[in-house]
């Protein structure tokens, strides 16, 4: 029984499904109007002054002629982009690949439209692409400069043990040479200016912070060779580091011992930094 309401239903759908379909009927064609066909032109579109794809373009102009370019401009050299910085150096590479794709596409344009005229877009395009290969090689300077100290972390701490090894070894006639060197050693491995105005605030980081200790504690231990009243080390915080820095040692001994006596309160380490460009007007 329920078999048969299947079929049935089953044929209804069948029959159901097969429908005339009504024709379609256009009544007074005669009187349907057709608008004019649109004639493909730029001017019927509307483009953003801010599109980006105008950066393909130098003053909206599809193609600059010779005379257009900027042909009395050079390369950059190696020492100018060696004083780069990271940041500046990427950007300079972005403002010269675009610059560059500007030129390869208005010679590509000229080759469309057989305009052969584009040896200055190719001679400026070699001055761009001279400036990206140096730039690359200033880029790989720094890395290879920054991966062999990686390695020679050892090497470094055998330098200046060393050094501090002869500086305390040092006699009257030959220590201020020596302190000369500890100036040049400070910079090198430092970076810590040997003038106090050619300091900026961002040069007070941890490396300096690191340089800092080792030059305060290296003084104090040559004082301490001929004080009649020794600085009892380490030294306990930058406030009785900076200063060795800043005065002359037996200035620095009299305001350290001076802290102590007085129970100055020891700078944390988290406001040493700060502590620093501060002391220094930074």
């Amino acid at each position: 029984m329920m078999m048969r309401h299947a079929l049935a239903s089953v044929r209804g759908l069948r029959t159901s499904s097969v429908a005339p379909a009504r024709k379609l009927r256009f009544e007074n064609l005669r009187e349907i109007k057709l608008r004019e066909p649109v004639v493909p032109s730029h001017k019927n579109f509307d483009v953003s002054p801010d599109h980006p794809l105008w950066g393909f373009f130098r003053d909206q102009k599809a193609l600059r002629v010779s005379d257009e370019l900027d042909a009395d401009s050079r390369e950059w050299s190696m020492p100018e982009l060696r004083r780069k910085s990271f940041e500046d150096l990427h950007r300079l590479w972005y403002l010269v690949l675009q610059e560059r794709n500007v030129l390869a596409r208005e010679v590509r344009l000229s080759e469309s439209i057989t305009y052969r005229k584009t040896q200055a877009h190719q001679d400026l395009d070699d001055k761009l692409k001279l400036t990206q290969k140096r730039i690359k090689t200033v880029l790989l300077e720094r890395q290879t400069a920054y991966e062999r100290v990686q390695t020679m972390v050892e090497k470094k701490q055998q330098f200046l043990d060393q050094f501090a090894e002869d500086y305390l070894a040092a006699d009257d006639a030959k220590l201020p040479g020596m302190n000369d060197k500890l100036v040049r050693l400070q910079y090198a491995f430092f970076g810590m200016e040997p003038r106090l105005e050619d300091f900026h605030r961002d040069d007070i980081d941890p490396t300096f912070m690191e340089g800092l200790s080792y030059v305060a504690n290296l003084k104090v231990q040559k004082y301490n060779q001929n004080a009649t009243q020794p600085i009892e080390l380490p030294l306990k915080a930058v406030s009785e580091e900076l200063p060795w820095l800043l005065q002359a040692p037996e200035a620095a001994a009299t305001e350290v011992a001076e802290l102590r006596q007085n129970g100055v309160q020891a700078v944390p380490p988290y406001q040493a930094i700060e502590y620093v460009q501060t002391k220094l007007g930074l």
